[in-house]
């Protein structure tokens, strides 16, 4: 179920209303540990992890955040895209015009996510984000914002299933492929 914001009233709506690009990124989980042929550490935005197979496109420094993202599928959406995704972050809504008084909170799985929505101000700095891990069907938002709906609070109900398929089919449909299609990043 959507709600009507236009599409001005939702570029007029954080993080849309900051961003000056908008990208999809997929990256190996940010709390992987990489180890070499000597079982020694590397660390996750190091050069060396080019070596073992990832082409790293770009890392992202993210906010409030002590790892990087290290991309290794970026895609940039143009504004039809941009308005497709702020439709689905803006307009879907629960089918309770709120969260309801009490609800079931489920424990994460793996929580390893491997896919993010960054949104990027001229400097290409990171102001705000989304992390998705589709294999436990959580996902986390920074900063959070009470503008749009607030996934930190839905992403443990069943409901948000639905809006991180939405998500999901969207990022597939612009060509992410890690993350949502396979989870082995040396394909």
């Amino acid at each position: 179920m959507y709600g009507k914001k236009t599409v001005e009233e939702r570029r007029a709506t954080f993080p849309f209303s900051e961003a000056k690009k908008v990208v999809l990124v997929a990256f190996p989980s940010p709390y992987a540990v990489f180890e070499d042929e000597e079982d020694d550490m590397l660390k996750k935005d190091s050069v060396d992890l080019v070596g073992w197979g990832l082409n790293v496109v770009k890392t992202y420094k993210l906010p409030k955040q002590e790892y990087k993202y290290i991309a290794i599928e970026k895609i940039e959406l143009n504004q039809n895209q941009i308005d497709s995704l702020s439709h689905i972050l803006i307009n879907y809504k629960l089918k309770y015009d709120k969260l309801p008084e009490t609800y079931t909170l489920y424990a994460y799985g793996c929580y390893e996510p491997r896919n993010a929505i960054l949104f990027l101000d001229a400097e290409d700095k990171v102001v705000s984000y989304f992390e998705i891990c589709f294999e436990c069907h959580h996902f986390s938002q920074l900063p959070m914002d009470k503008t749009i709906i607030n996934i930190n609070t839905i992403s443990s109900l069943p409901e948000a299933k639905k809006m991180l398929d939405l998500i999901k089919d969207f990022m597939k449909a612009c060509g992410i492929k890690y993350g949502i299609v396979s989870n082995n990043f040396l394909e």
